[in-house]
């Protein structure tokens, strides 16, 4: 439940205390880490038309930025709920506009709140909007939406109190209805042209309509790839979502991947689809949908009379059979990219690049390898793409496809003893037959083992030649699409660090460990460039006790890193190395505040200075952490700087 803000609070914010502020800057008392200064052009507006409550606090500097609307830019200020734009042309008291903020991330989650249609009409009591079909009703008697949307609007004379709150809020955009927070409660919302509206029955009276923090929500997405709002990203497995998706919302993940669909369970005959046997994963992905996070969802299983192979519904799918597979994915799509599912991303198969003889037949993952064939299988694995790529464009012109995560056991150019590591090839075979213009996305898997002492774990043996499992692999992809012209993102579908065969003695060391661990993961991940990093899995206590969560589906050591990681950096950007001697760094922007992140790679202490303009510095938990002396003391566990400008 969101803070709730005292009148004392108030009461001091309207003072507007100028405190450490530059000439037209002006901050607020008390502002919390991640927030920055009202620019003075906007502060007035701020202040005259509803405060903190309405605007919540500054997240970015003012700058100058091209409104979807227009062709020039004009200076804009993002807040947690709004955004202020400058409009010098304008006439007073017309020059600052709001941005329509409950349109724009309605539609940046793929909801299409025109395709809703409209309410049956009228209810007595209630606010219509015949605009758009919806009514406005309160929730108790005298309180909720329709109360305080009369009560609320722009201070812009000659307007009546209708029009000033439909300039502060706009027109109703959906009915009310129950959605899940971030931190999984269950919550009643409408939705309108500017804003989210969010009933929190058990607050205190004044504050049972809170609204909707999207000037957040849409900043983070703004700078990423359609649909996406951060690199940071988690699977959950089915029959999980239910208990966790609050918990991956609340640690501000963005990327969820589930396996979901086999298509050997909705097509077990062929032309017969069965969709009941979906009914669990549809709740699921209703859930992640509700939550806000951009799902993944991974299809495979080849149904028997579709195998190549006879027996292995984790091969592939025999050339007769793909024109089969690419109008079943057509129907999946179709069926599963319209609202409440809003699915864009899909991934065909699982570590396809695995030969049948090294897994089970029913397996999970695998195996359309073929250790016979110099590319390993990848050329097959492209016939396939080449079918149901544009099978998917057709049923959704704006999904993404992608490879399935491939394993990349071992390199090839820098062979193990005993083996050729053909496997790295598939990629190469995909794109040898004509493949690159049948995906969107490459994706891959890189996994770390706790060795039990403070190293850098990723420097898997069998990747050391290239920079250990996530970099490495990462260098042949690039390598391999560049010698194919072949531009892709690249998204680190399966990362993180396991204890070996569930050692018992992978206690609260190894749990403290997979916490600096996911800090380094993610920070080299996105200083590499990926489109996303996802942790294998939220849910506890995982494969090789990879969760995040344990049994009982409660916060591990991880988790509460990832969340202050990706909570801190939200709707930050990259803003380079700084790696120097036996210290490994990285740098964030947000505004006018830099992050930058620092730990070593063994239990040697190293020494730096601390960077100019220093006011804060934490550890991976977030915990505050002494700023003190000319210089600090860099160690294994990550520690986070907060710079200002």
């Amino acid at each position: 439940m969101r803070l709730i803000i005292t009148l004392m609070l108030l009461i001091v914010l309207a003072a507007l205390a100028p405190a450490h502020a530059r000439a037209t800057e002006t901050c607020l008392p008390n502002q919390p880490t991640g927030t920055v200064c009202l620019d003075d052009a906007f502060t007035r507006f701020w202040q005259a038309n509803g405060g903190l409550p309405v605007f919540g606090y500054a997240i970015a500097a003012a700058g100058p930025e091209r409104n979807a609307d227009a062709p020039q830019e004009f200076v804009t200020q993002w807040t947690e709920r709004n955004r202020f734009e400058l409009h010098s042309e304008n006439r007073a008291p017309y020059q600052i506009l709001l941005g329509r903020m409950g349109a724009e991330r309605l539609a940046q989650l793929g909801h299409d709140a025109a395709g809703e249609g409209r309410e049956n009409g009228p209810i007595a009591g209630c606010l219509w909007f015949e605009e758009t079909g919806h009514n406005v009703c309160d929730q108790d008697d005298g309180q909720g939406f329709k109360t305080y949307w009369q009560s609320h609007g722009l201070n812009l004379s000659g307007l009546d109190t209708y029009r000033r709150a439909l300039a502060l809020f706009g027109l109703p955009l959906t009915a009310a209805r129950e959605e899940q927070s971030a931190d999984g409660e269950t919550l009643l919302t409408q939705w309108f042209e500017r804003a989210r509206f969010e009933w929190h029955p058990s607050n205190p009276s004044e504050y049972r309509v809170q609204l909707g923090l999207l000037g957040a929500e849409l900043r983070a997405d703004r700078n990423q790839p359609p649909g996406t709002a951060s690199i940071f990203g988690v699977t959950i497995s089915n029959g999980f979502v239910g208990a966790t998706a609050g918990r991956a919302a609340a640690a501000r993940a963005n990327w969820v991947r589930q396996s979901g669909f086999l298509w050997s369970e909705i097509e077990p005959t062929p032309g017969a689809r069965e969709w009941s046997r979906v009914a669990g994963l549809e709740a699921d992905l209703q859930a992640l949908a509700a939550q806000g996070l951009t799902a993944i969802a991974v299809v495979q299983s080849t149904p028997a009379w579709a195998q190549q192979i006879p027996g292995h519904s984790c091969g592939a799918i025999k050339p007769e059979a793909l024109d089969a597979f690419a109008g079943f994915m057509r129907d999946l799509v179709a069926r599963y990219s319209a609202p409440p599912y809003n699915i864009r991303y899909w991934e065909i198969w699982n570590e396809e690049d695995v030969d049948p003889s090294m897994v089970g037949p029913t397996s999970g993952f695998g195996c359309w390898g073929n250790a016979t064939d110099p590319y390993y299988g990848g050329g097959a694995y492209a016939e396939m793409l080449k079918r149901v790529y544009p099978a998917i464009k057709q049923a959704n012109p704006s999904a993404q496809v992608l490879l399935g995560g491939m394993l990349l056991d071992c390199d090839a150019d820098h062979p193990l003893k005993g083996r050729d590591c053909a496997e790295s090839r598939f990629l190469e075979g995909i794109l040898r037959n004509g493949g690159g213009a049948a995906f969107d996305i490459v994706s891959y898997h890189g996994y770390a083992f706790w060795s039990g002492k403070n190293e850098d774990w990723d420097m898997n043996p069998a990747w050391l030649a290239r920079g250990g499992a996530v970099r490495g692999k990462l260098q042949l992809i690039r390598e391999t699409l560049a010698r194919y012209q072949a531009d892709k993102p690249v998204l680190l579908s399966e990362a993180g660090l396991l204890c070996y065969q569930s050692n018992p003695q992978c206690g609260p060391r190894f749990f403290s460990a997979q916490a600096s661990y996911l800090t380094r993961m993610y920070a080299r991940a996105w200083a590499n460039g990926l489109l996303g990093a996802i942790w294998y899995t939220l849910e506890g206590p995982g494969w090789e006790q990879g969760g995040l969560l344990d049994e009982n589906q409660q916060p591990r050591p991880a988790y509460q890193a990832l969340s202050f990681m990706a909570g801190l950096l939200q709707g930050a950007s990259y803003d380079g190395p700084r790696s120097s001697g036996t210290i490994e760094g990285y740098a964030f922007r947000k505004g006018a505040t830099r992050y930058e992140l620092y730990w070593t790679n063994d239990d040697t202490p190293a020494r730096m200075a601390w960077p100019a303009g220093t006011v804060g510095a934490y550890d991976l938990y977030g915990q505050p952490l002494p700023v003190a002396g000319p210089d600090l003391e860099v160690n294994f566990n990550p520690i986070f700087i907060e710079i200002k400008s």
